[in-house]
């Protein structure tokens, strides 16, 4: 990501523009590593500084955030020291990623004083300190054991000291020491990132672009840059497919992808900080009900497995009622202490000889019974365990169709949805007092909704929409739509005055081939008839339905989002 030390200076540039003079009217943790300053100037914004470990940044965000009840000691120390106060200056440490905000404050007994709150966006060891008007330290977010031998001590009542200057390094300005010295590295990009005071390796990658594409040299490149972050900034997020990737200064040669433009550097921070968020949390709500999914498919798997095998015995084992028949056939053949018998197998038109093993223990007669007695239990577990088959079958079929429903879901309110399915087929445990589960209750249902030449269909993306669609949206003389022995997305179209074109029910044949188990692959039969001719079985899981006087068309998936009603 190309937040160096460059690029936090046009953010900061964007705060001092809205921030001086602008007075601190609260002060908010929302987490343990993150502060928030509510500024008022001429109107309200909010400031953050988040010291977390995978995505430290500083900047104005319109973002809302939940507060802990109770707030944090170094919360509470801010608001002693900063609430009421006004931000007099904001600067940076030349070419290092070092904020310092100078805030003017008065005391209790009313005479005035400054305070510096400066931040330090260095990756793992971010942090936030706060310091007299002399730079003493009076706290800081986070503590570090540190080696006294240290010049740089961040520990209540010792001096704060910036960065110590990196005297092997060039400034960006140096654009002939740049060129000077660049000739002597193979990679140009290494020397930018290694030995050039505030770049990062985006930055130098984007250098380096810069100078192929104008055919100058590294130096004038590197002007090149700074003149675009001055003049002519164009702040951007980039996407990679659906997911925001990076966020730049201005439009860079080296990245490629669709973008999204903004006003600001502030706030093209804020949306990509945000969306990535966002969609961090959806990963992690939708790979938790995924884990429970794989779980259950690996239990019903291993269900399924023995049950079969439990079948193949049984079935192995019919043999059994004709040793019971054979010995009492042959009573008189049995002797006391006889381990087996030799006797003519009558049932065989061969009328082969059977030797039977005898259980010296019994009697001829008790042995008899016991070879009837484990054929009734064979017999019995032949029948239990293929019920249990199909019963298994089925359930794996539902879960495997769950599993590419999940693939589906856009929304937390999807997956909201799929959590709610599975919770009250308890395949995932409903914790009580859980606010997600209110979330699953309460939701609205909202299947896909297309318009094609005119006419309103619309498509499920896991079983609940399914059933809302089939038998909640669809009237009798609607046309429901479904892929053929494959679990796919039900479908309807709502049926005006006439017939449905062919051409609408092919369009709506390939979106449900798409929201298929099948999507990947082709010439997909898609079923189709009337909804009065669909039926839910008394008992049957969500999206379960038989349904006859169908007809049938070949297709291709295709989304066709051209046609999606947002």
């Amino acid at each position: 990501m190309a937040f160096d030390a460059l690029s936090l200076s046009l953010i900061l540039k964007e705060q001092r523009a809205l921030l001086i003079g602008g007075k601190i009217n609260r002060v908010s943790m929302p987490e343990k590593d993150e502060v928030v300053l509510t500024v008022f100037n001429k109107k309200t914004y909010k400031l953050l500084f988040s010291c977390n470990n995978n995505v430290n940044r500083i900047l104005l965000t319109e973002q809302e955030a939940a507060n802990p009840l109770t707030a944090p000691t170094f919360c509470m120390l801010l608001r002693k020291y900063l609430l009421n106060g006004t931000i007099s200056d904001v600067n940076q440490q030349p070419f290092e990623r070092v904020a310092d905000f100078l805030i003017t404050t008065k005391n209790d007994l009313g005479y005035t004083g400054e305070i510096h709150l400066i931040f330090e966006l260095t990756g793992r060891d971010s942090n936030l300190i706060l310091t007299d008007s002399n730079y003493k330290i009076i706290d800081s977010l986070r503590h570090f054991s540190c080696d006294l031998q240290s010049a740089r001590i961040i520990l209540p009542n010792a001096t704060y000291r910036f960065f110590p200057p990196q005297i092997d390094k060039l400034l960006p300005t140096d654009t002939e020491k740049i060129d000077f010295f660049a000739g002597s590295y193979a990679d140009q990009r290494q020397f930018l990132s290694e030995k050039v005071l505030g770049i990062c390796p985006t930055t130098a990658n984007e250098v380096y672009s810069l100078a192929n594409h104008n055919d100058v040299s590294i130096g004038q490149a590197m002007q090149l840059y700074l003149n675009k972050l001055d003049n002519a900034p164009r702040p951007n997020v980039v996407y990679s497919g659906k997911t925001p990737s990076d966020v730049f200064p201005f439009e860079y040669l080296s990245r490629k992808g669709e973008k999204v433009f903004f006003e600001t550097l502030n706030k093209a921070h804020d949306f990509f900080y945000s969306e990535r968020n966002k969609t961090q949390r959806f990963a992690e709500k939708t790979k938790s009900i995924s884990t429970n999914l794989k779980n259950a498919i690996a239990r019903t798997e291993k269900k399924l497995g023995i049950q079969r095998q439990a079948i193949l015995d049984a079935q192995g084992n019919v043999e059994s009622k004709l040793y019971g028949d054979l010995i009492l056939a042959n009573l008189h053949l049995i002797k006391k202490n006889d381990e087996s018998v030799t006797v003519v197998n009558y049932y065989d038109e061969q009328c082969p000889t059977v030797v039977i093993p005898l259980d010296v223990r019994l009697s001829p007669q008790q042995n008899s019974q016991a070879y009837y007695k484990k054929y009734a239990k064979l017999k019995s577990s032949l029948k239990h365990n293929t019920q249990l088959v199909e019963e298994n079958e089925r359930l794996l079929e539902y879960l495997k169709g769950v599993a590419k429903n999940l693939t589906f879901c856009e929304t937390d309110d999807d997956i909201a949805e799929i959590a709610k399915e599975l919770t009250d087929k308890k395949i995932i445990k409903n914790k009580p007092g859980n606010s997600e589960n209110k979330k699953q209750q309460n939701h609205t249902t909202k299947p896909l909704h297309y318009n094609i030449d005119g006419f309103d269909i619309y498509v499920g993306k896991n079983n609940i929409q399914n059933d809302f669609v089939t038998f909640k949206i669809a009237d009798s003389h609607d046309l429901w739509l479904h892929t053929q022995k494959i679990h796919s997305s039900h479908a309807v179209i709502i049926k005006q005055k006439g017939e449905i074109p062919d051409d609408v029910i092919i369009k709506t044949a390939e979106i449900v081939a798409h929201y298929t188990q099948a999507s990947a692959g082709s010439n997909i039969a898609v079923d189709y008839c009337p909804k009065k001719f669909v039926k839910k079985p008394s008992g049957a899981v969500s999206g379960f339905v038989v349904y006859t006087d169908f007809y049938t068309v070949l297709v291709d998936p295709d989304p066709h989002k051209e046609y999606l009603i947002k």
